[in-house]
């Protein structure tokens, strides 16, 4: 299992890095998932309680590299945004069902539409967020192509 996500505790004396957030523009980027988590959701609104994958994923653009957090939901109302993901890594489609490899997840590649959203308490704050994960092109091979 990955490091826990929300890091490491910090000593009195350490030195912090100054980090500062790179907002990038809406687009589509390629992206690395850092780490993922398995972690439960207590439910809401909109999300009844169910199993959640918090991720970890890190886009390096020119503007500067972006690292958000995405949760995955485990309910059947979220299928549609899991086979995105996994579609995303390369996962294949069999009969219109995608297998959930949990064990590829963790420093993945894929392809993702990444939007601008504004921070629900203060919409002054704007950050990036996934809005789709594009399916990885399938590799086609030609003879005496290499």
């Amino acid at each position: 299992m990955s490091e826990d996500i929300r890091g490491k505790e910090m000593d009195w004396d350490d030195e912090v890095a100054v980090n500062k957030y790179t907002l990038l523009p809406e687009g589509d980027y390629d992206f690395v998932v850092e780490s993922f988590e398995r972690g439960r959701y207590e439910g809401g609104d909109k999300v009844p309680p169910c199993k959640r994958a918090l991720l970890k994923i890190r886009v390096d653009a020119p503007e500067g590299t972006t690292v958000m957090t995405e949760s995955l939901f485990l309910y059947k109302g979220m299928e549609w945004k899991l086979a995105e993901f996994f579609l995303s890594l390369g996962a294949e489609e069999v009969n219109g069902h995608v297998k959930m490899n949990w064990q590829m997840v963790p420093q993945a590649t894929g392809r993702a539409r990444i939007e601008v959203t504004s921070d629900r308490k203060d919409p002054e704050k704007k950050y990036n967020h996934v809005k789709n994960y594009l399916p990885k092109p399938k590799k086609t091979f030609k003879a005496g192509d290499f």
